[in-house]
């Protein structure tokens, strides 16, 4: 366990780079910046991280860390079970992490759009195969592609959720997420379509 002190000093370095990832982007702070803001000198930074890519990815991977954790205690048997279920309740632990970390997702995919939902759909896809065995082809689908419209559509959809500033429920927006991929949007439009006729 790290000490009082040490856990003070990261949470001003953590404020101190959020506040600045608010204002420029990332190639343009620097750790001066980073140390003036958050009131320590620079061999005290030194001592926690190698420069700011290191704050970076240790900040990136403590979220990272805790989207894995949440995963690793779901298991895919449990899908056919009962598929919307499931679903929804897999959508709503990765929107709680999210929740959890409401300021640095705000400032990643509202104000820098940066890298870290291409790593969340990593996880996702690599917790899914390690407990699945999948095939090539999803009928005439290659699996990379059907990986890919769907973890990116999903992706789409929560940065649109964060930056219309959370309003929705988890339970509402991971139920948006079931209802496109299950239905479709091709389909949603036709049903509504053949409503107005």
């Amino acid at each position: 366990m790290e000490d009082r002190r040490i856990r003070k000093t990261k949470e001003s370095v953590k404020t101190a780079y959020l506040e600045l990832m608010r204002e420029k982007p990332f190639k343009d702070i620097t750790v001066n910046q980073i140390t003036e803001r958050a009131d320590i000198n620079r061999g005290t930074f030194y001592l926690h991280y190698l420069d700011k890519f290191d704050l970076r990815d240790q900040l990136e991977t403590e979220v990272l860390q805790q989207l894995e954790q949440c995963l690793s205690e779901r298991k895919m048997e449990n899908l056919l079970a009962g598929t919307k279920n499931y679903s929804i309740e897999l959508i709503e632990l990765i929107l709680q992490v999210i929740i959890d970390n409401k300021e640095f997702f705000e400032i990643l995919l509202i104000y820098q759009d940066i890298g870290l939902p291409q790593k969340f759909s990593r996880i996702i896809r690599d917790n899914i195969e390690r407990q699945l065995e999948f095939p090539q082809y999803l009928d005439i689908v290659p699996i990379n592609y059907y990986f890919a419209f769907i973890v990116n559509a999903q992706t789409g959809l929560i940065k649109e959720w964060v930056k219309n500033g959370m309003k929705e429920s988890k339970y509402d927006v991971a139920s948006y997420a079931y209802t496109l991929a299950y239905k479709g949007p091709l389909n949603l439009m036709q049903n509504y379509l053949k409503t107005q006729g």
